[in-house]
């Protein structure tokens, strides 16, 4: 992880533009750092430990400083009633360039993702950051170490990484912690957007890695470890928390009036397809005697291909019978038909005998 050094003199500006420092997690080297793991008392609760913690800092066995002088955090195990305090002073981070702090997203120790991982035996690990070796011992299924250490070292001299490792490993009881041969390194710190860090760590040089790379950590948890004034952490949590809740205010008024715009389109849509059928609906009425007189003479038609009475031939072998008499009047003559159905004919006329 690159370490971004700030102006010497806080009242200057930082370095970097503050939007692009608010995405940056910075690592302090582990090397900086006054650590002490301490048992839990039984009648402490969690919301307890971190007052618990503050106090750890003025132990004459924790550092020469007292607490207002120091940048510190915390991590504890409840299960195994265990605590480890972390403190660096301030003036030494001043000293290192490590200043305007309250821009940057996290402030963390560099040995941090080690505090999130449960061994099965008891271990020693190691994890290289820049130009510092940390080596930490966790019994079983513990995330607080035993104790934890951190020497500078060239990370390009391969002689002196063995080294420095050598030293650290004088400082542990070897006869109860199985050392992890490998060495992690750390990588970017990303946060995604359900809250979650991702520690993307990779091995310096192994073939058989018994730790996971990658280490998450939720961000409530990562509060603990955050190197900053409780006051400012304090502040900072509820001034985020507001930020979120306006964003998602602004992101859902935008999707209310997406969803009214929506519904707007889809009731304009809807309003044109009704007149559509409207209209059609009036074509169809319109053309609804035609279509009537239309059937009607199909069916006529299809009657008579069916067999019946034939109304025009009827008539035809009635007429035949029809004379003329001397005087010239007709002898048969009709004054109506009425064609009932295909087999019937009802016809009404006059006729007379011609003598």
């Amino acid at each position: 992880m690159q370490i971004y050094p700030m102006a010497e003199n806080p009242d200057k500006s930082p370095d970097f533009p503050i939007g692009e420092l608010r995405d940056i997690t910075l690592l302090i080297p582990g090397e900086h750092f006054f650590c002490e793991t301490l048992p839990i008392p039984p009648e402490l609760k969690p919301e307890d430990f971190q007052s618990f913690a503050q106090q750890a800092l003025d132990l004459d066995s924790f550092s020469p400083y007292s607490s207002e002088q120091l940048a510190w955090g915390f991590h504890a195990c409840e299960n195994a009633r265990k605590i480890v305090v972390f403190a660096t002073p301030f003036v030494k981070m001043r000293q290192m360039g490590w200043q305007n702090l309250e821009f940057f997203r996290r402030v963390l120790p560099s040995f941090v993702s080690l505090l999130s991982k449960e061994f099965d035996r008891p271990s020693i690990a190691f994890l290289l950051h820049d130009e510092t070796l940390t080596a930490a011992s966790f019994e079983a299924e513990v995330t607080v170490p035993e104790a934890l250490y951190s020497l500078p070292v060239d990370p390009s001299n391969q002689d002196e990484i063995d080294s420095v490792r050598g030293k650290l490993l004088g400082m542990f009881d070897l006869a109860h912690f199985e050392r992890i041969e490998e060495i992690l390194t750390t990588g970017e710190v990303n946060r995604t957007g359900d809250g979650i860090f991702h520690f993307h760590n990779e091995w310096l040089d192994s073939s058989q890695p018994e730790l996971d790379q990658s280490v998450t950590i939720r961000g409530e948890d990562l509060w603990r470890y955050d190197l900053r004034p409780l006051d400012f952490k304090i502040e900072e949590r509820k001034r985020r928390n507001q930020a979120r809740l306006r964003w998602r205010g602004v992101l859902g008024s935008f999707m209310g009036m997406a969803a009214l715009f929506l519904l707007f389109v889809g009731l304009k849509i809807a309003e044109v397809k009704l007149g559509d059928l409207k209209t059609v609906e009036q074509a169809k009425n319109l053309r609804k005697p035609q279509v009537l007189a239309s059937m009607g003479l199909l069916r006529t038609l299809e009657e008579n291909k069916l067999g019946g009475i034939n109304p025009i031939d009827s008539l035809k072998r009635i007429m035949v019978h029809r004379t003329i008499d001397t005087k010239g009047d007709p002898t048969l003559y009709l004054t109506a038909a009425e064609f009932k159905s295909r087999y019937e004919l009802q016809l009404e006329g006059e006729a007379r005998n011609i003598p």
